[in-house]
């Protein structure tokens, strides 16, 4: 990513919105373990899925994100789909590439291997490395741009995480979920976990799967990271494992002028997650675009 230029606006790039509530609005049962994911076993849900992703290349978007959410080995087999891996992770970036023809890359996502509010279930860091490294590889030779360490709630994980995408070779973006107290969700230094993630491969540190007033808390643990940062924020209801309470729904507007400000504190990487559609990623764009200079 260009480094910025003294006195000129800095780039901003643009990345989609929700898959799995958006999803969910079209009709796809996304509430059960595999979320997104779901989208990918039938052929209504395949349809749902290329609208979903087109529309947000249509919106301004100039990474989207496949639905390898929930596809990991791990995964699919607590959904009895073990024998699908990894034809399903493999469906799923193949979808988004055609979707996104050419107009914006695509990010295979990796999220926390058991559930993402949940640290205390996760595996120990060698057996992390393991599955992660596994899953990272076939979203890499699938024909992902880069690699998208999500919704990390725990440093441990999400530094195998970074890790294991590192070693493909492709570029890796970190981000993880912030609490009130501005820590990690497992109560970890959410700082310490950006600096370390840099160290093992992340090219920029996001804080995603949080109301806007948390990634106004967690941005300056972002930005001093030392590498291009923003967030994606989360709108409306909250899992019960989470201290926020519920985020506000926020009309497109309202979350455009939210996302506005991070650009304006210097964050480069903007875009939406769960509760947010195409046309708060619309209204972002039009608000970013005397900060946009190019395309990623």
């Amino acid at each position: 990513m260009a480094a910025h230029v003294a006195d000129s606006p800095a780039q901003v790039h643009l990345l989609d919105g929700a898959l799995g509530t958006e999803l969910g609005r079209r009709g796809v049962a996304t509430r059960g373990g595999l979320f997104s994911a779901a989208a990918l076993l039938d052929e209504r849900g395949l349809a749902a899925l290329r609208e979903v992703h087109r529309a947000y290349v249509d919106a301004g978007a100039e990474v989207i994100t496949a639905a390898t959410f929930r596809t990991s080995r791990r995964s699919l087999a607590a959904a009895g789909l073990e024998a699908r891996f990894p034809e399903l992770p493999r469906l799923a970036v193949r979808e988004a590439r055609e979707a996104a023809a050419g107009r914006a890359r695509v990010a295979g996502s990796i999220a926390p291997l058991e559930d993402c509010y949940r640290p205390d279930l996760r595996p120990a860091p060698a057996q992390a490395a393991r599955e992660h490294l596994e899953h990272a590889r076939v979203l890499a030779e699938a024909g992902c741009d880069l690699l998208l360490v999500e919704t990390v709630a725990a440093a441990d994980e999400g530094l195998a995480a970074v890790a294991a995408a590192a070693a493909t070779g492709l570029p890796v973006w970190v981000a993880a979920m912030a609490t009130p107290r501005g820590t990690l969700l497992d109560g970890g230094d959410l700082g310490g976990f950006f600096r370390r993630a840099v160290s093992a491969g992340a090219s920029a540190a996001l804080i995603n799967c949080t109301p806007p007033d948390g990634v106004d808390l967690a941005l300056p643990a972002a930005a001093a990271s030392s590498v291009p940062f923003g967030g994606y924020a989360h709108l409306g209801e909250v899992d019960a494992a989470v201290p926020w309470g519920r985020a506000p729904d926020l009309s497109p507007e309202e979350y455009a002028r939210r996302a506005l400000r991070w650009i304006e504190r210097g964050a480069t990487i903007v875009g939406g997650c769960c509760g947010t559609g195409p046309e708060h990623v619309r209204a972002v764009a039009r608000a970013a675009s005397t900060h946009r200079t190019s395309v990623l």
